[in-house]
C-alpha cells in the first residue's frame, strides 16, 4: 500500500494526514517539535496554572474546510457558534460602542439599517468602497483601494485587515481582503457567524486528529527534523533525518507541510514568501470571570494597542495583530500596558497586575502584502510525488486556519492521485 510521508504536524499537516488516512493510505508524520499543532495549539502554562492557547482564533460560518475537518475527526462539538452573527466594538478614545450585525439575506441589505452598520457611516459608503475593493488590482493595497478618509477605514477595513490578514491595511493586499469580504459579508449572516474554540485549540484541532491517526495505525514521530530530500527521475526517492535515510517508494508521496522559511531550505524551488508578521497575545488570570459587552466572548477595540479581547472562563486574552512594532518591548512592559487597556475596556479601575503570560509569535503568518502574496506557492512541484501544504501556500485565502486545512486537503488529494498513477504505471509494466 502507498505511504504518504507528511513533514510537519501543524494544522495543515494534520488535515492532510487525516484525509489521507480516511482514503486508505498508510500515513507517516514527522514533526520537528515535541508536540503537534504548530501555531494553533494549547499548552499548560505554569504562571497561570491552566491550559491556554498560544493564540486566539475565530472561525467563520464560511470556513467550510475547517468544519469538514472537524467532522472528519469527530470534533464538531469543540466549537461554539454565535448566532445570529454579531461583531462588537468599543472605541477606547471616544467610548462609543456598536455591533456589526449582517442580515440574513445574501444581499447586504443590512447596510440600510443604521442599527446594524457602523456609526457615522452611510449605505453609500459601503457600496462605494466594496465596489472599489472588488475592482482592486493585484498590486493594490487596502488603503489604496478604499481610501482612508471614511470612518469605515478605521472602523471596518483596518480591524478586518489586521484580523484576517495580520497585516496593516496600509500595506495589505486588497485582492486578498476582497476574498474575505466576498465569502463572508457578501453572503449573509450565516456565512459571517463567528465560532470560538471554547475548550481550546488542541482540544478541537489537534488531539482528536492524533487519536484518529493512531486508531488508523499512522506512524507519528516527534522531534524528527527533516534534513533534506533526494530525488531522481522527477520523483523523491528518499528523505533523510539526523538518524538516517528513509527510502520513498515509487507509489509513495511526500508532503512538506512546513513554514515557508523551512520550505525554502528543503525545496528552494518553492520560492516561498520570506517576510512575516508578528502576533502578540497576552493572557491574564482573573479571580472570577468578567462579562464583555452584550455578553459576547470577544470584543474588538479601537484607539488602542489591543485589537481584540477574548474571555474564556477566568482567562482574559488580548490579541495584537501586525505587531512587529511591539515585538521587542519587554514582556513586563507589555503586560502592564495591555492590562491597563483591558481595565478601561471593562470599565473597571486599574487593579494590581494579576498572573499573566505574554506570547510573541514573531512569524505568526506571512506578510500578506501584494509582493509576498505573489510568492505563495502552488501545492504541486516539479517532482511527481512532492507536494506543499501550509497556510502560506496559494489557497486563494488569507493565511488562517481555514487556509491551513484547505491546503492539507489539497495536498492529500494530489498525493492520492499521484500514488494511483504510479501504481497504474507499474501495473502496465508488468
Amino acid at each position: 500500500m502507498a505511504t504518504i510521508h507528511i513533514i510537519g504536524a501543524g494544522v495543515s499537516g494534520l488535515a492532510c494526514a487525516v484525509r489521507a488516512a480516511l482514503a486508505g493510505m498508510d500515513v507517516a508524520v514527522y514533526e520537528a517539535a515535541g508536540h503537534a499543532g504548530g501555531r494553533a495549539r494549547s499548552f499548560h502554562d505554569e504562571s497561570l496554572g491552566c491550559m491556554i492557547d498560544n493564540g486566539s482564533h475565530l472561525l467563520m460560518g464560511a470556513n467550510e474546510a475547517t468544519r469538514a475537518y472537524l467532522a472528519d475527526i469527530d470534533a464538531e462539538d469543540r466549537i461554539r457558534e454565535i448566532a445570529p452573527a454579531a461583531f462588537p466594538f468599543l472605541d477606547l478614545k471616544t467610548g462609543a460602542r456598536w455591533r456589526i450585525r449582517p442580515g440574513r439575506s445574501a444581499l447586504p441589505t443590512w447596510i440600510l439599517s443604521s442599527s446594524r452598520r457602523i456609526p457615522g457611516t452611510s449605505a453609500g459608503d459601503y457600496l462605494g468602497q466594496v465596489y472599489r475593493l472588488y475592482r482592486a488590482q493585484k498590486d493594490d493595497t487596502v488603503a489604496g483601494a478604499v481610501g482612508t478618509e471614511s470612518p469605515l477605514y478605521d472602523r471596518l477595513w483596518q480591524p478586518l485587515c489586521r484580523a484576517a490578514l495580520n497585516t496593516d491595511a496600509s500595506e495589505a493586499s486588497a485582492a486578498l481582503l476582497w476574498s474575505v469580504v466576498r465569502e463572508t459579508l457578501m453572503k449573509g449572516e450565516r456565512a459571517c457567524r463567528p465560532a470560538f474554540f471554547h475548550r481550546g485549540l488542541s482540544a478541537a484541532l489537534v488531539n482528536p486528529a492524533l487519536k484518529l491517526l493512531q486508531d488508523k495505525g499512522a506512524d507519528i514521530r516527534f522531534k524528527a527534523r527533516l534534513r533534506g530530500l533526494r530525488w531522481s527521475d522527477h520523483r523523491v526517492t528518499s528523505i533523510y533525518f539526523p538518524e538516517g535515510m528513509l527510502r520513498v517508494a515509487k507509489e509513495d508521496a511526500v508532503v512538506l507541510a512546513v513554514p515557508p522559511e523551512a520550505c525554502n531550505e528543503l525545496w528552494p524551488d518553492a520560492k516561498a514568501p520570506t517576510e512575516a508578521r508578528t502576533i502578540v497575545n497576552a493572557h491574564f488570570r482573573l479571580e472570577t470571570p468578567v462579562p464583555l459587552p452584550w455578553d459576547m466572548p470577544f470584543l474588538g477595540l479601537l484607539s488602542s494597542e489591543t485589537h481584540w479581547i477574548f474571555i474564556r472562563d477566568n482567562i482574559l486574552s488580548l490579541t495584537i495583530s501586525a505587531a512587529d512594532a511591539l515585538a521587542d518591548r519587554p514582556n513586563w512592559e507589555l503586560a502592564n500596558l495591555l492590562w491597563t487597556e483591558a481595565n478601561r475596556a471593562l470599565d473597571r479601575p486599574v487593579s494590581r497586575l494579576p498572573p499573566w503570560r505574554i506570547i510573541k509569535e514573531r512569524r505568526a503568518t506571512i506578510a500578506q502584502t501584494p509582493a509576498q502574496v505573489r510568492r505563495r506557492a502552488s501545492p504541486e512541484t516539479a517532482l511527481k510525488n512532492l507536494f506543499l501544504a501550509g497556510d502560506w501556500t496559494d489557497t486563494g485565502l488569507p493565511a488562517t486556519i481555514e487556509s491551513s486545512v484547505l491546503s492539507g486537503f489539497r495536498a492529500a488529494q494530489l498525493s492520492l492521485r499521484a500514488s494511483e498513477t504510479a501504481l497504474s504505471e507499474e501495473a502496465k509494466k508488468k
